[in-house]
């Protein structure tokens, strides 16, 4: 299990040094348990019954799993002939976030994080207006590909959503919570924004994300941490980046799945604030082996450099998989296939060696929170 904390800030103890009003603790409270009440109200009631899935993307009859491999892994004869199965290939959950006049940049990393093993919820907050939600509802609808994989949702009802406190929190909780009621064929979860990009394709690859199981105890309730926690950070600046390693490294559970790293390519200044990304951090971005960048300005040119030369994904179109069997150079994935095919690229291999050279240190053991 992979669980993978921000690394750029050291888990805090949850007795901080200030203690908030006691307003500021009744609004987190109240605003906490409403979030509870939204879930369990709306997992007791099935969702709406929908076609069936598109049988080229996902074959009734397949009970094995496929992995393209290169030449170098290949074996004898004999041993093709019974192949092991390998484990189903896992999905993610993303969460994307955005504001308004954003639902191109939401569209932008939608289409460089798909795959049809996942799902994606699309969430513009309350600075965005009802009609830019309704629209980009219409425009996701309007992709025959989305349809047939039936795995990208919008979310009707903006979240209210500012810079300090536990409203973006919430923001993240309720999206997860509404995965929880609408899937149970998701592994992982992936919270992103627009600021955020890939730097490898969605085969093969893995991110800073927190497991399902985890998720389920930040939601169902089932310890009071996560709840204590939300409350002390009401007004606490940078609450996002403290919230889920803190709930991590203070449970037994789950303090000894974590790497402290979160595989995000970042660049800070001075004061630790996030550089805004462009060509001059093309060759580390890609050196660095992470499975993300973060920050970006709107359509800057290294975005384009990325998709060309990275995800090998033309505008407007999902980034290229196993599942896609159109001649390449084209519109490669306007023929689907097997979504269980996959074909790792280059970046994979990057990424795996990022993992294994943070699992290899020395300092890997001292570097995770673990209580006694």
């Amino acid at each position: 299990m992979l669980n993978h904390p921000n690394h750029h800030h050291q888990p805090p103890s949850t007795t901080p040094g200030i203690r908030p009003s006691t307003p500021c603790i009744l609004l987190s409270t109240i605003l906490f348990s409403l979030l509870l009440i939204l879930f369990f109200s709306t997992s007791t009631h099935p969702p709406p019954s929908l076609p069936p899935l598109d049988p080229s993307l996902f074959p009734p009859d397949s009970p094995h799993r496929h992995l393209f491999l290169s030449s170098s892994n290949t074996t004898s004869h004999k041993s093709k002939q019974n192949p092991p199965s390998p484990p189903p290939p896992p999905s993610i959950a993303y969460l994307i976030s955005g504001s308004s006049n954003e639902t191109g940049r939401i569209l932008r990393l939608l289409f460089s994080i798909y795959h049809p093993k996942n799902i994606y919820l699309l969430h513009l907050d309350s600075r965005a207006s009802q009609a830019e939600r309704d629209n980009l509802a219409v425009k996701i609808q309007s992709f025959p590909l989305f349809k047939a994989a039936q795995n990208v949702n919008v979310v009707g009802k903006a979240d209210i959503v500012y810079q300090q406190g536990s409203s973006t929190i919430s923001a993240i909780l309720h999206g997860a919570s509404t995965f929880l009621r609408i899937s149970k064929n998701w592994d992982w979860f992936i919270n992103l924004s627009v600021d955020d990009y890939p730097l490898v394709t969605q085969d093969g690859s893995s991110s800073a994300i927190l497991s399902r199981k985890f998720i389920e105890f930040c939601i169902l309730g089932t310890d009071n941490l996560p709840r204590t926690v939300l409350m002390y950070l009401a007004n606490t600046p940078s609450a996002n980046s403290v919230y889920f390693p803190t709930i991590l490294c203070n449970t037994q559970k789950f303090n000894r799945t974590i790497i402290n790293h979160n595989l995000q390519y970042v660049s800070l200044n001075l004061r630790k604030e996030p550089h805004l990304l462009n060509s001059s951090y093309y060759t580390d971005l890609v050196q660095s082996g992470a499975a993300f960048a973060s920050r970006f300005r709107p359509d800057d040119p290294i975005l384009d450099r990325i998709d060309k030369e990275i995800l090998h994904r033309a505008p407007r179109k999902p980034v290229p998989g196993g599942w896609c069997l159109g001649e390449s150079g084209l519109d490669s994935c306007k023929v689907w296939g097997d979504a269980d095919i996959l074909k790792p690229g280059l970046g994979a291999k990057r990424l795996e060696n990022r993992l294994l050279e943070l699992l290899s240190k020395e300092t890997f053991l001292s570097q995770q929170c673990v209580v006694n």
